[in-house]
């Protein structure tokens, strides 16, 4: 059975709107993504959708197309983010026709109230987030984009979505700190969510927001975000603790037929948590603190020494590394083992910032 798209257009007023669809197929060929130019038509795939791109003499002619309103929603805010970082002095003021009205919120906006808070490790802290309507949450969609108020403002000023798709950000005393997480655990009848919060003090959002937490605080979200996994007979998940929830709930939901392995890197034994699942795969825990001879990175080592049955069974690899690790996972996986790129999904899940 197919799956209907929906779709909405909207034409941007662009000199030299040619180059700039070429540098936007160069970005998503760099990617991974498949890109088809023809006959002036450059058709770009994504994971959650699709985008065509064509030079008229009016400027760029731009499509979008997901399966669902939130999807087409998110796609217009990453192509006209992607063309405004291409060309920054452009006018992007343009109006979108079809799916995905604009009714001025983010895409399935929820504000949540802090609730319990438990210490996992010495480096991971569970908050549960409550809040109401959570269905359109309780998908193979497992990440969201958790947005941070000012620690201690009641009413923050929230985000809004203007015409021409893109989210609006309040600036100054109201800034809105955002961040991609992970749904750990949720119970959408009982309104709430577990996220998982790696914990490194007050350096960076995320952190502070978990370490300064009491019942009661306010925050909010949007989403969800991402694919669902593959339906694949063996799976290989590799990531440190920024990708431990995922990974976490990743094997939560494996069948039980599913082989293959997990390999999570943290610091030291302290850092373990429990992982359980029903599958067959094998978690390996690979301490940091204890790494001796690395010949590319812990992780890359380990995941180098594991042998995928490509050709033998459906097989699925996920990573989520810092991002020195991505390319070279993404180029080991896809040139070396010779998986197609619905074989293999790496991801940078953080940057190192010196």
């Amino acid at each position: 059975m197919s799956t209907s798209i929906l779709t909405a257009k909207t034409r941007i007023a662009l000199p030299q709107s040619a180059a700039l669809i070429k540098q936007t197929a160069d970005y998503y060929r760099s990617h991974d993504c498949d890109v088809q130019d023809d006959l002036g038509l450059t058709r770009i795939s994504v994971s959650i959708g699709h985008i065509h791109l064509s030079s008229s003499a009016d400027g760029l002619d731009v499509e979008v197309g997901a399966t669902t309103e939130v999807g087409v929603v998110q796609m217009k805010a990453a192509i006209i983010s992607l063309l405004q970082g291409a060309a920054p002095e452009a006018d992007f003021d343009c109006r979108w026709k079809g799916a995905g009205k604009s009714n001025g919120k983010l895409p399935n906006f929820r504000e949540l109230r802090v609730g319990q808070i438990t210490d996992l490790s010495p480096h991971m802290r569970r908050v549960r987030l409550h809040g109401i309507d959570l269905d359109a949450y309780d998908s193979d969609s497992v990440h969201i984009r958790l947005l941070i108020p000012p620690r201690g403002q009641a009413q923050p000023k929230w985000p809004t979505l203007a015409e021409n798709g893109m989210p609006v950000w309040p600036s100054g005393e109201d800034m809105i700190e955002q961040r991609v997480y992970t749904i750990r655990n949720m119970d959408a009848k009982a309104g709430w969510i577990d996220v998982d919060f790696v914990m490194h003090g007050d350096n960076g959002p995320g952190s502070s927001f978990a370490l300064h937490a009491s019942e009661g605080d306010l925050v909010a979200m949007t989403g969800p975000l991402g694919n669902a996994l593959p339906d694949a007979d063996w799976m290989l998940f590799a990531g440190d603790e920024t990708a431990l929830p995922a990974i976490g709930r990743y094997l939560a939901e494996m069948p039980a037929h599913v082989a293959g392995h997990a390999i999570i890197e943290v610091g030291n034994a302290d850092d373990m948590i429990e992982v359980a699942t029903k599958s067959q795969i094998k978690v390996t825990w690979l301490f940091r603190d204890d790494a001796s001879e690395v010949q590319h990175s812990l992780i890359q080592d380990a995941v180098r020494a594991i042998e995928i049955p490509k050709g033998e069974k459906s097989v699925s690899c996920w990573a989520g590394v810092e991002q020195d690790d991505y390319k070279p996972l993404h180029s080991y996986w896809r040139k070396e083992v010779g998986l197609s790129r619905d074989e293999c999904t790496p991801m940078t899940f953080w940057r190192k910032t010196s």
